[in-house]
């Protein structure tokens, strides 16, 4: 057993990821012998016994590596049809499930070596046609039952919880944080009512001071008609911090009860020095692994759910990716290879790449290799993103031989799916000769997302922002039609467009404003839907819909708003693959459009302003609303405007040629704004860029902090006003 496999919470991690396959494993080859199409369900088991051999072969464990090579195998003739699912192979087949089983480390009934091989030995009987096969009975003393249980760990420091019991106490958390917020709206209306009277008394009393004599009875009596409102007032008030405290109190035990789901990437990627180095060594190559980002924290459950997608990745980038010592040495590259896994937040969402310096990926031979395989028509033109997306299709391989590591057709389709499982997206990224990057971004927690709020007619609903690339205007957009359907001309190509109330069936008066443009496969595969508008950014507490409606399609999950109603979380990815996949033809959206922004017009217009020196800004923000907001209004004032999700990203912008004025948040994740803020006053050429701050931080102290570090300006968010941005920016700029 490797080293890193005496760690008990990496071991745990492992058990617990293997007895979950092989359940399902056991579950599905105890229906196989009358499944009406064996063969699908024979795919699915396959791939179960994948993951066990990888998952094993993280843990150091041979015999067990090669149990689950065989039955892999044997599970492969039985898809391709070499083998019928006979009894016997079944019955095999669930031996080596619980011989696996218990060759884990920890395992309360342990495979002794001798039964291990008998079981390998029926295996490969099995596989070189035996009929019926002897199935090996797996024994156990009494001794190692004892001796098992006489060593488990015990620690009174720590408790394991189940994450179903987190999660379960984040929706009573939710729960009650929207009831603070129907009693703050309560409160808020009490302090309404309260004014009011105090206001109308006051008023009663004045004029019955200066136009009549009033009997000294009434007169006191509207003095104590004030001085109730006063009391009621001063109760309103003391009300509404006691609900501040319990709305405080509320965020602290949410971010707890996160904190407890949360894990570190270190529980999965530990594994990876030990998996490069053997598939180094059975492809004879030589190659560094290097973890980047190992401490960056996420939900479990997407840890998990991405777990053994990672481990395709590692594989396939040192089998596919690295080219052996004597191939880079001709190349003139270092003998060593290297692979490279990183994660780091981005907002709301984790990124994680897995990388290799090697060969890079020939797209002549890819697209070659798909139209031979019917993938492709013969006169495709595909490039980039939309060629690498063949490299998804389930059982494509570039291999024609079969290893323990690479071309069975597993891969790159079980990746995809877990990705976008998880709301998530990957991209390929690869240059020939310099390398490959799979570029995944996934959600933090599944528990609570940041979605926006997009309204359709009368009915709200939220899109997580983790499927969004941008929202854009439609009436400050050229639009057009290709093949009779509308598109979107966006950054010199076509996206399609769909009006999302029609494809969710949204009935009575609307009038669509905004696109929302979302990925749904590769960084090519684009969707935009028309909405009527968007009401900004909320965060939200994700509930099952329960076991009554089970999971309607397109429907992630639902929230309570915060006025009682229940606003449904869409799935806009999986839309766009069904709408695509069944072939609909949209229905253009109804979108308003003044001669000043019509499609036609739009055009000259841009570039009347490009070519008459139009000032650029860089907007600096991690919000996506608020991002694009600002977008919207400074393009609609005449600028250009190019943005970054947070300051890390701004600051990597610093490389290219300067704007002409930087505008920029503060509490961003990686570089807040201050730091950004410093930096470009310390790079050459930005020097005297000027930067606007606009943050919700409106104490003295940080607005002397953001001057401090060269901000020309600070605005606050509280205040926001449309006008007062466009004048700072043409005061700054002089444009």
């Amino acid at each position: 057993m490797s080293s890193w496999a005496n760690d008990p919470e990496l071991v745990a991690t492992f058990r617990q990821e293997v007895e979950d396959r092989l359940a399902s494993l056991c579950d599905g080859l105890l229906k196989l012998e009358h499944h009406p199409q064996p063969r699908q369900l024979v795919a699915a088991l396959f791939r179960d016994a994948h993951t066990v051999k990888g998952s094993a072969r993280m843990l150091g464990l041979d015999g067990v590596v090669d149990a689950a090579h065989r039955a892999e195998d044997l599970l492969g003739a039985i898809r391709d049809g070499r083998f019928d699912p006979r009894s016997d192979l079944v019955d095999l087949l669930l031996a080596a499930a619980e011989g696996i089983r218990r060759g884990l480390p920890g395992a309360s009934r342990p495979i002794s070596d001798d039964d291990l091989a008998h079981l390998i030995a029926a295996l490969d009987a099995a596989l070189e046609g035996q009929n019926p096969v002897d199935v090996p009975r797996l024994a156990v003393s009494e001794d190692e039952i004892e001796g098992d249980d006489a060593n488990r760990t015990k620690t009174g420091e720590s408790v394991r919880v189940p994450v179903r019991r987190v999660h379960g106490l984040l929706d009573v958390v939710g729960e009650a944080e929207l009831e603070t917020r129907r009693v703050e709206r309560g409160v808020l209306e009490l302090t309404g009512l309260a004014t009011e009277h105090v206001r109308i008394v006051r008023a009663i009393r004045q004029a019955t001071a200066t136009d009549i004599t009033i009997p000294p009875e009434v007169s006191e009596n509207l003095h104590g008609l004030i001085a109730l409102g006063d009391q009621f007032m001063a109760a309103v008030r003391e009300m509404r911090g006691s609900m501040e405290d319990a709305q405080n109190r509320l965020g602290q035990v949410r971010d707890g009860a996160m904190g407890l789901a949360m894990v570190p990437a270190r529980r999965v990627v530990a594994a990876f020095p030990q998996l490069v180095r053997e598939v180094a060594g059975e492809t004879n190559k030589d190659v560094r692994l290097r973890l980047v980002g190992e401490e960056i924290e996420l939900d479990t459950r997407v840890l998990d759910g991405v777990a053994d997608a990672l481990r395709h990745l590692v594989t396939n980038a040192v089998d596919h990716g690295c080219e052996t010592p004597s191939e880079r040495l001709t190349v003139g590259k270092p003998a060593q290879a290297t692979v490279t896994v990183s994660a780091r937040a981005a907002g709301s969402t984790i990124v994680i790449e897995v990388a290799d310096d090697g060969y890079g990926i020939d797209e002549e031979a890819l697209r070659l290799t798909a139209i031979e395989r019917g993938l492709l028509t013969a006169d495709t033109q595909a490039t980039g993103q939309a060629l690498m997306s063949v490299l998804f299709q389930p059982g494509f391989s570039t291999r024609d031989e079969v290893t323990s590591t690479s071309g069975r057709g597993v891969g790159l389709d079980v990746v995809r799916t877990a990705v976008e499982d998880l709301g998530g997206t990957i991209e390929i990224h690869s240059e020939l000769g310099a390398g490959t990057s799979f570029v995944m971004t996934l959600p933090v927690t599944l528990g609570v997302m940041r979605c926006l709020v997009a309204r359709l007619g009368n009915e709200r609903y939220a899109v997580p922002v983790t499927n969004v690339v941008e929202t854009i205007s439609l009436t400050d957009v050229e639009t057009s039609t290709v093949a009779g359907a509308p598109v979107l001309v966006r950054h010199g190509s076509t996206i399609p467009l769909a009006d999302l109330g029609r494809a969710l069936g949204v009935v009575g008066d609307r009038e669509s404003r905004v696109g929302v443009v979302v990925r749904y496969g590769g960084a090519s595969e684009q969707l935009a839907w028309a909405v009527d508008a968007l009401e900004g950014e909320l965060e939200v507490v994700v509930k099952d819909l329960g076991g009554f409606l089970g999971r309607p399609p397109f429907i992630g999950g639902g929230t309570i708003d915060s006025d009682g109603s229940v606003m449904l979380l869409l799935d806009v990815r999986e839309m766009a693959v069904e709408q695509f996949t069944r072939g609909i033809a949209f229905e253009p959206p109804t979108v308003p459009q003044s001669a000043e922004h019509s499609a036609d017009a739009a055009a000259p217009k841009r570039a009347m302003r490009s070519t008459s020196g139009r000032a650029k800004v860089m907007v600096v923000e991690d919000s996506i609303g608020v991002r694009e907001l600002q977008r919207v209004i400074l393009e609609g004032a005449g600028y250009d405007v190019v943005t970054a999700v947070d300051g890390t990203d701004g600051a990597a912008r610093l490389s290219g040629d300067p704007v002409d004025l930087v505008l920029s948040d503060v509490e961003m994740p990686g570089m807040d704004g201050f730091t950004l803020t410093r930096t470009i006053r310390r790079t050459r050429g930005w020097e005297s860029v000027p930067v606007v701050i606009m943050t919700s931080r409106g104490d003295e102290a940080d607005k002397r902090a953001g001057l401090d570090a060269g901000a020309n300006a600070y605005l606050l968010k509280s205040e926001f006003d449309q006008a007062q941005l466009v004048d700072t920016v043409r005061r700054l700029v002089g444009r």
